[in-house]
């Protein structure tokens, strides 16, 4: 069987990657020790050695840009997607026997069915979790019903292997 669908990257499907994949993370938290570690060696280097000034400014610095990324980490990846050369792009997906297959301008990629160890079905889309330790994002808004069950077919029996 061959399935063939398109969508386009833009901030609503990147908005959507980004949601639905911290929903099946659960909840994070900023790394505090790491925060503390530049907060003190900033101290240290302020107070009790001579070098003072800018290394101890340097700590306070990536201490605050620590805490600002995770505060707003859904800004600064949605971010940084819309700024990458395929940002707008159409993507197509191909789903066939060997696998799923995603073509744009820039990329060219092929997931097959055996490199898929896992997959978690939200609401709104697939996540595929492969052997190599990635994950793939498919939203369902793009997949129509033939290709959901396709999916599903192909991934239960992969899984059941």
């Amino acid at each position: 069987m061959h399935f063939e669908t398109h969508f386009i990257l833009n901030r609503d499907h990147y908005s959507e990657c980004f949601d639905q994949s911290m929903l099946l993370k659960g909840p994070q938290k900023p790394r505090f020790i790491f925060i503390s570690f530049c907060i003190l060696a900033g101290l240290f280097f302020l107070f009790l050695t001579e070098v003072q000034g800018l290394l101890a400014w340097f700590f306070f610095g990536l201490a605050t840009l620590e805490f600002l990324s995770f505060k707003y980490r859904r800004s600064w990846w949605l971010t940084r997607q819309m700024i990458s050369r395929n940002a707008g792009n159409k993507i197509t997906l191909i789903f066939d026997e060997s696998g799923i297959e995603n073509k744009s301008v820039y990329i060219n990629n092929k997931l097959s069915w055996d490199a898929i160890n896992s997959y978690q079905e939200t609401e709104k889309g697939f996540m595929l979790n492969t052997k190599k330790g990635g994950q793939q994002y498919l939203s369902k808004s793009c997949l129509d019903q033939n290709i959901q069950a396709y999916l599903l077919e192909k991934l239960t029996v992969n899984k059941a292997t």
